[in-house]
Formats: C-alpha cells, sequence, structure tokens
C-alpha cells in the first residue's frame, strides 16, 4: 500500500502510544490476577495488550472460573482507581500534537469514560479535540469501526489518512479499515503489523510523514 500523498488527516491510538496509561492498565491486570494467587508475566500482559477492556475482562473471567459481568466491574474498578492517579505523556507526543499540521483524531478501544479520564489526568486534553471510544461503534479492534468512524468524523477517506499505534491489535484494525499504518510498538510485533515502525513519536523519519511546524 503507498502512503497517501498527500495526507489529509491523521488517527492516533491513545493508552501506550500517546500517554503512558499502559503502566496503570498494567497495575489494574496484575491485581486481578495476584489477588487470586495467579502469575501475571509478560505473556498476560501481551495477551491484553491493545485490547477492548470488555475483551480483557472475558478472558480473565474464563481463566478465574468466575462470571464475567463481576469480573468486568472489578477490572473496570481497578482501573479507574489507577488511570485517575494520571499518567505522563508518551515522550515526543505534545510537540507531535502541537505542531501537527493537519486535523486528527483519537481511536481508542478504552470505553468513553475511561479514555475521558486518560485523555485529562496525562494533561493532554487540550490536544485532543476529538476522539472516538470502542464505547461508539458496534465492534472494538481488531475490528476497523473506530478508524472507519474517525475518518467520517475528520472528513476524509481512510486511504487519504495515516494511524499511528502501538499494538497490534490496534494496527491490524487500522489496516483493515483502509489506513497508512505506523507503529511505535509497546509489545511484541512484526514487520507486517504496520507500513512504517518507529522506536518513538519524535523519530526524526516522521518529518518525511507529517507536515509539522
Amino acid at each position: 500500500m503507498q502512503r497517501p500523498d498527500p495526507v489529509r488527516a491523521v488517527v492516533f491510538d491513545f493508552d501506550g502510544l500517546l500517554a503512558d496509561t499502559e503502566k496503570p492498565w498494567g497495575v489494574a491486570e496484575a491485581a486481578m490476577f495476584t489477588t487470586r494467587g495467579l502469575v501475571y508475566g509478560d505473556a498476560e500482559r501481551h495477551l491484553f495488550l491493545g485490547a477492548a477492556c470488555e475483551d480483557a475482562a472475558a478472558i480473565m473471567a474464563e481463566r478465574f472460573g468466575e462470571p464475567y459481568p463481576d469480573v468486568l466491574a472489578e477490572f473496570v474498578g481497578r482501573a479507574r482507581d489507577e488511570l485517575t492517579a494520571g499518567a505522563d505523556p508518551m515522550p515526543g507526543a505534545v510537540d507531535l500534537l502541537s505542531q501537527l499540521r493537519l486535523p486528527y483524531a483519537i481511536a481508542s478501544n478504552t470505553p468513553r469514560d475511561l479514555l475521558d479520564l486518560s485523555i485529562v489526568s496525562s494533561g493532554l486534553a487540550e490536544l485532543v479535540p476529538l476522539s472516538v471510544s470502542a464505547s461508539e461503534v458496534p465492534a472494538p479492534k481488531p475490528a476497523p469501526d473506530v478508524y472507519l468512524r474517525a475518518c467520517e468524523l475528520l472528513g476524509v477517506a481512510p486511504s487519504e489518512a495515516v494511524a499511528f499505534e502501538d499494538s497490534r491489535t490496534g494496527a491490524a484494525a487500522a489496516r483493515a479499515a483502509g489506513l497508512w499504518v505506523v507503529m511505535v510498538p509497546s509489545g511484541p510485533h512484526e514487520a507486517e503489523d504496520a507500513h512504517l515502525i518507529l522506536d518513538a513519536l519524535n523519530h526524526p523519519d516522521l518529518a518525511d510523514v507529517l507536515p509539522t511546524a
């Protein structure tokens, strides 16, 4: 797939890409396991990376042998407590959003209330004019719905937009929607997951992709 020329809009994931919220989510996930005397390691962390909250809770409920509604309520409560404490923007996020000369939006797998909490607690609220959460579309990532809705709101075709993701689940959603994908991985990944893989949002190669001030 060719990179859009010109790029008319950008759609960003949020958790783990623009804000370091994977840490509080990880703390909540770990507590779900350790309070039950179960191991939470890299395999579990990678399993949940980029997953919708409901999907993660469904996996936990099966692992724990407990009712899904109870597990989901506990998980959401733990995540809310951790996210309330705040999370730092990822390196390069503030400069990229501040200097970007294109329309952009957030497309997140996080439920609306927790996404809003994360945006505010990360200090990025003034730099996020438009966002779509998994609560507002028929299916979460890896389905393309959040990306398709974001492009619709931005008034561009998916083929005219660039997506930024940190997880394989999110990158798959963006590809399925027809966006050109930049990945800044926060976990396991393969070369075919994205059209461009970088190690940070402030990587110099981004200058060739996006116009900034």
